[in-house]
């Protein structure tokens, strides 16, 4: 068990706060206990009084360690990482500091060095209804009424810029996007009125400034929505509804936008379009989904749906619209990864069928050559055999039956091809003929 692990526990099971104890391990086991005492007090002279609440055996470094209760919080400035003791140095383990704790504890000191408390601070940020007399130390109640009101003051996140002017410098907003940004960040502030307004001062620069001090002075009780509509009036939109209407019904899909990159465009359009026309917020819904069957391409299953839907007067909301829209463009995100998938399998799969053609294309003709001789010896033989066949039944042939004969194997002789590969075998061949034609018929 790490040693910070273990001091949180003893602190949980002795219901004591963490910040104001530690322990010290890596104790020798021969020391005694007046060893331990002797030594901890000379290290930790520098700090506030303290007290030994138990002693325990660590099997992790076979050491002792000492757990020890602070009468103030822990001081980072001041407490030292070991003490110097019998065997080596002892460590001193504390919980990790904390940044925001840190701060606070030293701004009481620097409190107490100026003879002032933290509720003199709390009254100077605007907290007024704070109690007299409350001490930092110790009491829960400065805690949840001073201390979490004025972390909120300190850490904050700054509001965009807006200066007045007709076209925004590096860093600013247009008056839309400084207004709408200034209004959720109201929302989530939990401060006071004269911190909201001390911010939102701090956020504005040039003619921007220039008016809102000039209110100011003249109304110093003015609030923050009094201020945010005052800068509407001077520095707002001057369009109405009908030029609202027109630049929404004007817009289109680009070449290559998603449908739902088109219908986050078209969503702020059209909500400036109806906040001030006749048109019900009701009909929102109706317009927005027939504009996106006007204006935008889609695929077929998801203009079928959106036509259901316009036909049955339903219209979905925005968020539903917009899965809609996500769920088809998911869809044909997938089919065109399995189409691309199965193309390069394809294209494979021919490119190994074109490279075994190609290996047995090298191959075949050694086989063929190979092969060459072993044929012209077999057709040699296979004559060689037939030639005697012919003589004996020329032999034993009569008068007009050999006549016949030849006049049935001439021919086919003369119009079959001359063989290419085997002319010796003809011309042994013709030899043959000729002399069983001079057995057969002798000259008178």
């Amino acid at each position: 068990m790490a040693a910070v692990t273990l001091l949180e526990d003893w602190c949980k099971g002795m219901d004591l706060d963490p910040r104001k104890a530690l322990l010290i391990v890596g104790i020798p086991v021969e020391c005694s206990e007046m060893e331990i005492k002797e030594t901890v007090k000379a290290g930790l002279q520098s700090l506030c009084a303290y007290r030994v609440l138990g002693r325990m055996f660590r099997r992790e470094d076979n050491a002792k360690a000492i757990f020890l209760e602070l009468a103030d919080v822990v001081n980072f400035a001041m407490i030292p990482s070991e003490i110097p003791g019998k065997g080596g140095a002892w460590e001193v383990v504390v919980k990790p500091r904390n940044s925001d704790d840190e701060f606070i504890t030293r701004l009481n000191y620097f409190l107490k060095d100026e003879g002032r408390k933290m509720a003199d601070v709390a009254k100077i940020l605007g907290y007024s209804s704070v109690t007299e007399g409350v001490e930092p130390e110790g009491s829960s109640q400065f805690k949840l009424t001073v201390l979490q009101p004025l972390k909120e003051s300190m850490w904050y996140r700054k509001l965009k810029v807006f200066s007045g002017n007709t076209f925004p410098g590096p860093g600013e907003e247009n008056f839309e996007i400084w207004l709408e940004h200034v209004i959720e960040m109201m929302k989530m502030w939990q401060v006071s009125m004269v911190e909201k307004r001390r911010r939102l001062l701090e956020s504005l620069c040039g003619p921007a400034l220039s008016v809102m001090r000039m209110l100011l002075a003249n109304n110093d009780s003015m609030t923050v929505e009094q201020c945010l509509d005052a800068l509407t009036q001077i520095f707002g939109s001057k369009e109405d509804y009908r030029t609202s209407q027109f630049k929404f019904f004007q817009t289109f899909q680009l070449s290559g936008e998603k449908i739902s990159v088109f219908l986050l465009r078209l969503e702020p359009l059209l909500q400036k379009a109806v906040q001030h026309s006749p048109l019900s917020i009701r009909s929102t819904d109706m317009i927005r989904l027939k504009h996106i069957l006007a204006r935008a391409n889609m695929t077929t299953s998801l203009r079928g749906k959106l036509k259901l839907l316009d036909q049955r007067g339903c219209p979905p909301t925005f968020l539903e619209l917009m899965k809609l829209i996500r769920d088809d463009e998911e869809w044909e995100i997938t089919m065109a990864v399995m189409k691309e998938n199965q193309r390069k399998k394809e294209r494979d799969r021919r490119a190994s069928d074109s490279q075994v053609v190609a290996e047995a294309t090298v191959s075949v003709p050694q086989g063929i050559v190979q092969a060459g001789p072993h044929c012209e010896n077999s057709t040699q033989t296979i004559q060689e055999r037939v030639a005697p066949c012919l003589k004996r039944r020329r032999l034993s042939g009569h008068g007009s039956g050999e006549e016949a004969y030849y006049q049935d194997i001439r021919p086919k002789t003369e119009n079959a091809p001359p063989p290419k590969e085997s002319p010796p075998l003809a011309a042994e061949e013709r030899g043959n003929e000729a002399g069983a034609g001079a057995m057969s018929h002798p000259k008178p």
